[in-house]
């Protein structure tokens, strides 16, 4: 997207009158932005005015650029952070052709009678699992126990689900998953990458985003230039690899000699595997600023690989300082996550990367590259800020449904229709699976991992819901279905008293609560079929995301009430009824 008119124009007082966007400069300079008197072309300028060679030649100081990164993200996270947000809802879409995939097969494995001896197998299936310590395996030998623990009648049961349908459905959704995933982390690439750097240059962030998502072909092809560079690194390992396991499985050499021979070139695929690796990752660091290339310089994929190779080569300091930081904040997130894991609470960490890690990342490597800083803002301290994003939030939960009352309606008819699909589908099997030996079994041991695991997970699955429906809707009413489903087939074999025992008491609030994130997302749904028919403009849309950030916060507070009463009051529930 090429930079808008008021790109240039912010009020900083370095600023020197060349600098400015185009309105304010005079013809000659006008002119001369356009088209410099050495051929340059538009696309070898940033928004500043300044030459990609001019900026390569400014010093890159990391630690200004982190700084900017860090005050983009504390001044404006309203305005950043419903970019990510959209970013972690619209990869919800991959898994709509699955489950398409999966719901095939299951329809045609039903239609067939093949389910039913699979639901009056799972007590079964339960016993071998528990004796065995771990889920049974239909061949082969188990951990404990294994396939001898398995009932013949069960196994009899489970091969009856590989079926040409089945295994075609799910083949062809999985495969429909990886192209939609690509798709969709390309256009919520560009969109990330156009809101940061419309942040620094001082634009309205989420609007210029989503205006840039009309690059996405830009994105793809420079997602296609690095899967390229590492097929190109590692294919002389593979084919030494593949030629020394056909001369070992032919039998083709014999005798020593031979042997010698298959030997020497496994070393050889492992050496040039490592090699390639090397090289690999030395492809993917020379292309580590493509992406603000595309949106500073406003260049091509070729184009912006260049650039990224040149900011590199002469800024070569700075470039192995952000490698070293994009490397050591991943590895800090894994730490912080394995620690959670040994409580029990890894999945706390799982927004870090996606709304914390990657738009700092993001925003540094662009101010890098772009060698623009970010000027503090005048802010209220960050309790007040705190305090009023959450009063915003429980605000907006009361406005939504009475706005916008259909989509609301609709999102609670989804899950309370999958619910009821879910309980039909097992409910005829007869099959009634007892409560558990002890309620600790469920909840865990420790109530305050348990609050905190399922807080943030159904908080994260919740933005998904929301985030992912702007493609028209479908992401949400497939994941409200999916949820749904799962808690209905539950309800369909578990014992009812022991099932309501230990769902009633959070359910009554979580389950609504999602219901909601649902209907925002069908909202959302409709807000994107507006803009894709040009009945709403970037503005429009970009004002919608981020009142869908704030209702989120509101979610977030009775999530984590729900979360409370699960795993510190349902337990006790449970307790008292089921003993």
């Amino acid at each position: 997207m090429p930079p808008s008119p008021s790109a240039g124009d912010r009020s900083s007082p370095d600023r020197s009158p060349d600098d400015r966007s185009p309105e304010h400069q005079s013809p000659e300079h006008q002119s001369s932005g356009n088209r410099s008197t050495d051929g340059e072309s538009p696309g070898d300028r940033s928004a500043d005015g300044r030459s990609a060679d001019d900026r390569f030649a400014d010093d890159r100081p990391i630690a200004a650029s982190l700084l900017a990164a860090g005050r983009v993200l504390r001044d404006r996270p309203g305005a950043i952070l419903p970019a990510y947000l959209l970013a972690l809802g619209v990869i919800q879409v991959a898994s709509v052709p699955v489950l398409v995939g999966l719901a095939v097969a299951l329809a045609s494995l039903s239609a067939a009678g093949r389910l039913e001896p699979v639901f009056r197998e799972l007590p079964a299936l339960a016993d071998a699992a528990e004796s065995a310590g771990g889920p049974p395996a239909p061949t082969g030998p188990g951990i404990g126990g294994g396939v001898s623990d398995v009932p013949p009648e069960a196994i009899e049961a489970l091969s009856g689900l590989v079926t040409p349908v089945s295994v075609g459905a799910i083949a062809l959704g999985i495969g429909g998953s990886v192209l939609v995933w690509v798709l969709a982390r390309v256009v919520t690439g560009a969109v990330t990458q156009g809101t940061v750097w419309a942040a620094i240059d001082g634009r309205a962030p989420l609007a210029d985003g989503l205006e840039t998502a009309g690059r996405w072909r830009t994105f793809l092809g420079l997602l296609l230039l690095r899967v390229a560079v590492l097929v190109a690194a590692l294919l002389p390992a593979i084919a030494v690899a593949i030629g020394a396991g056909g001369l070992a499985a032919t039998g083709s050499v014999t005798g020593g000699g031979g042997t010698a021979l298959v030997g020497l070139a496994a070393l050889l695929a492992v050496l040039l595997a490592a090699g390639g690796v090397l090289v690999g990752v030395l492809g993917q660091f020379a292309l580590l600023f493509a992406g603000p290339a595309v949106v500073v310089d406003d260049r091509g994929t070729l184009g912006a690989a260049r650039a990224s190779v040149g900011f590199v080569r002469d800024h070569l300091g700075a470039a192995i300082a952000f490698g070293l930081v994009l490397v050591s904040g991943y590895v800090v997130v894994a730490i912080v996550a394995g620690l959670l894991s040994v409580v029990g609470a890894g999945r706390v960490a799982a927004p870090l990367v996606p709304l914390v890690l990657s738009p700092l990342l993001d925003t540094g490597a662009t101010a890098l590259y772009a060698g623009e800083g970010v000027e503090p803002a005048d802010r209220p301290a960050t309790y007040v800020r705190v305090g009023r994003a959450f009063r915003r939030g429980v605000t907006e939960l009361g406005r939504f449904p009475r706005k916008y009352p259909l989509a609301t309606l609709f999102g609670g008819v989804c899950l309370a229709g999958a619910i009821g699909a879910g309980y039909l589908l097992t409910a005829p099997s007869g099959v009634s699976v007892g409560p558990p030996g002890g309620v600790s079994n469920v909840f865990g041991a420790v109530p305050i991992d348990t609050f905190a695991t399922l807080a943030v997970n159904n908080w994260v699955v919740s933005a998904r819901l929301a985030f992912g429906g702007v493609v028209l809707g479908v992401p949400a009413v497939v994941g409200l279905g999916f949820n749904g489903v799962l808690v209905g087939a539950l309800a369909g074999v578990y014992d009812p008293v022991a099932f309501l025992a230990l769902v009633a008491p959070h359910g009554v609030l979580e389950l609504p609560t999602v219901a909601l994130a649902g209907g925002l997302g069908v909202h959302l749904g409709r807000v994107g079929w507006r803009a894709l028919r040009g009945r709403a403009d970037p503005a429009v849309v970009a004002d919608e995301l981020q009142r869908a950030g704030v209702l989120l916060v509101g979610i977030a507070v009775l999530l984590v009430i729900a979360a409370f009463v699960e795993a510190f009051v349902t337990p006790w529930v449970a307790a008292a009824v089921i003993g």
